[in-house]
């Protein structure tokens, strides 16, 4: 108890301290508050069209959390909501350390293990932001613990695909890793019951799953209609007909930019524990471990769509793989090579202890910078300017989702009174609430993501709202700044 204590302190401090000021707040991070709100407050599963572009879980998740204090006040409200993934986080230490020692990694490793997780540039950054991937992490974690009991009741196997189920509902994409799970049971299991544990499993799975889809039968959106949403339009779109990132190496596609990222917050986690993770095919107790890593792996080759937050998943992964194979080379250097064996435990913690402090050296400028940063200035200086009772409040003001519910409550309080910028050219109902466009507009904010989407989006509606208007204030210079316009009608 007092190592996962030690743990889940560590990780909390890596993930409090600046938590509004880094990283950059993004819309996604809106968009799943927003959500998680209407479903507290109005019952309901988006302010907007709900349009099955993920499963609803993860926000409802968000929503019976989202009344504890914590989670309120400070100038934005998406950095304050980034306390929940504080928690998830803590669950997710506290269930990678008992994962470690069920798949017989020694203490020092299985501590190493977690240590890398939560100390990475990549973990501090990501973990801390209200992602899909960040709220899915434990769950997944869960379903391997349990798919690889070593009591074999079947219950486990049942819950380790109802955990996995959570997963997928969480964030679908995860349904990539359901082969991992599969053998991770399938190992786990005696041969004579195997098949009443499979069962057991994809029953757990499939059941919980199958949620989904009802739903959308019970709102009779289950396939594509002409004036309706569907969930299979929307899989659709996110599986197959979603415009892809590029090659990974093509130094012109974004896919090489979000990789190149990657490696520039924290080269090490990755180039270790996908090496790692090879290796650890090999070994029957971390091959599942190790097939996470290399399926996400191959998806993250085929050039389809690359999202900044799709290393999230692997990051657990990727640690428990140096851990794991760190183990494994110990135990056979114990075994063959005497010099070894008179090293003892005590020289064991102390060489993983200067290899964490050299590793310390290379992450501290990203670490530093998580610490440090103040990159959220310019958007809670325009939320602070909107709160002020300038601007009349039945103005119809378009937002982005990094700071919808900062404008909502500050007295604009309608959906179609603070209008998230992305609806009006894409949701059916805007035309309805606006039936003169661009002319129906009071107030643009103009944040860099806006600036982004209305170009490679074609968003004409907006980008006509944007050239017929004039800034009103400024915060910020170059291209983080955030301008308030008045659309001239």
């Amino acid at each position: 108890m007092t190592i996962i204590a030690a743990l889940i302190t560590i990780m909390t401090i890596a993930l409090l301290v600046n938590l509004h000021g880094y990283p950059t707040v993004q819309d996604d991070e809106g968009t799943y508050l927003s959500q998680a709100e209407w479903v507290r407050a109005h019952g309901s599963l988006s302010p907007y069209t709900y349009w099955y572009d993920h499963p609803p879980f993860g926000w409802i998740q968000l929503a019976a959390l989202s009344w504890i204090p914590i989670f309120h006040g400070g100038p934005l409200t998406v950095a304050a909501g980034r306390a929940i993934m504080v928690l998830y986080a803590d669950v997710a230490v506290v269930l990678l350390y008992l994962l470690a020692r069920r798949l017989r990694i020694r203490r020092p490793f299985a501590v190493l293990a977690v240590l890398l997780f939560i100390c990475s540039p990549i973990s501090v950054t990501f973990l801390r932001q209200v992602y899909l991937d960040n709220l899915a992490i434990p769950w997944l974690i869960a379903a391997f613990y349990f798919a690889s009991t070593p009591r074999r009741h079947l219950w486990h196997y049942v819950l380790a695909g109802a955990l996995l189920a959570g997963t997928v509902l969480t964030k679908e994409t995860t349904a990539i890793l359901l082969p991992a799970v599969a053998l991770a049971g399938w190992q786990s299991s005696f041969e004579k019951t195997r098949a009443f544990a499979s069962v057991g499993f994809w029953l757990g799975f499939i059941l919980i799953c199958l949620v989904y889809p009802l739903m959308a039968i019970l709102k009779g959106e289950l396939f594509a209609g002409p004036i309706h949403v569907s969930l299979q339009a929307a899989m659709s779109f996110q599986f197959m007909d979603r415009a892809g990132s590029g090659s990974v190496f093509d130094p012109s596609a974004s896919a090489h930019a979000t990789v190149s990222g990657w490696l520039h917050l924290d080269k090490w986690l990755l180039i270790l524990g996908a090496l790692a993770a090879v290796l650890a095919l090999l070994v029957r107790r971390l091959r599942p471990i190790g097939l996470v890593v290399v399926l996400l792996g191959f998806t993250l080759l085929r050039k389809g769509y690359l999202p900044q937050m799709f290393i999230i998943v692997a990051l657990p992964f990727l640690a428990l793989c140096v851990g794991g194979m760190a183990d494994q080379a110990w135990s056979l250097a114990h075994r063959f090579a005497r010099p070894v064996r008179w090293f003892g435990e005590g020289g064991l913690v102390v060489a993983l202890t200067a290899g964490i402090l050299v590793l310390g050296l290379a992450w501290q400028p990203g670490i530093s910078r998580a610490f440090t940063a103040s990159n959220n200035v310019e958007h809670a200086a325009a939320v602070a300017y909107l709160r002020s009772p300038t601007i009349p409040r039945d103005s119809r003001i378009v937002v982005d989702n990094t700071m919808w519910q900062d404008v909502y409550h500050a007295g604009f309080s309608s959906p179609w009174r603070t209008i998230w910028y992305y609806k009006i050219d894409l949701d059916t109902a805007a035309k309805d609430e606006l039936p003169g466009g661009w002319q129906d507009l009071d107030y643009v904010v103009l944040t860099p993501f806006m600036r982004q989407d209305i170009s490679t989006l074609g968003l004409t509606i907006m980008a006509t709202a944007v050239e017929h208007s004039q800034v009103v204030a400024r915060f910020g210079t170059g291209p983080t700044a955030v301008e308030i316009r008045k659309v001239l009608k």
